[in-house]
């Protein structure tokens, strides 16, 4: 199976890094997010965002794609969440149906 294209993990990080250095403290030694911060806006927003840089703009993602991705760079086991989440912040919009899913630029 292809893998979602996506930017690659080292420079979406280091291009995120740059404008949001907090980020480091929210990640592991593998640039996975490790805390789920959410009630706290900055270190939503700041979590969010990395997450979201991983995708690029502009291509369009299956439910299944945005998952796959999103496993590899959280170390708890929920996708779902991160990704419904994503959406609810408006760092990913999605069709009604659910089948396709693209990043916001911001």
């Amino acid at each position: 199976m292809e893998e979602p294209a996506i930017q690659n993990n080292e420079q979406a990080y280091e291009a995120y890094a740059a404008v949001q250095p907090e980020i480091k403290r929210y990640l592991d030694m593998q640039r996975r997010v490790v805390s789920w911060l959410l009630k706290k806006k900055e270190a939503r927003d700041i979590i969010l965002g990395y997450l979201a840089s991983l995708f690029e703009v502009e291509r369009s993602y299956t439910e299944k794609e945005v998952n796959e991705l999103l496993s590899r760079y959280i170390v708890f086991n929920d996708p779902a969440t991160v990704r419904r989440t994503l959406c609810d912040y408006s760092f990913l919009n999605r069709e009604n149906d659910g089948s396709r899913y693209w990043r916001v630029p911001r």
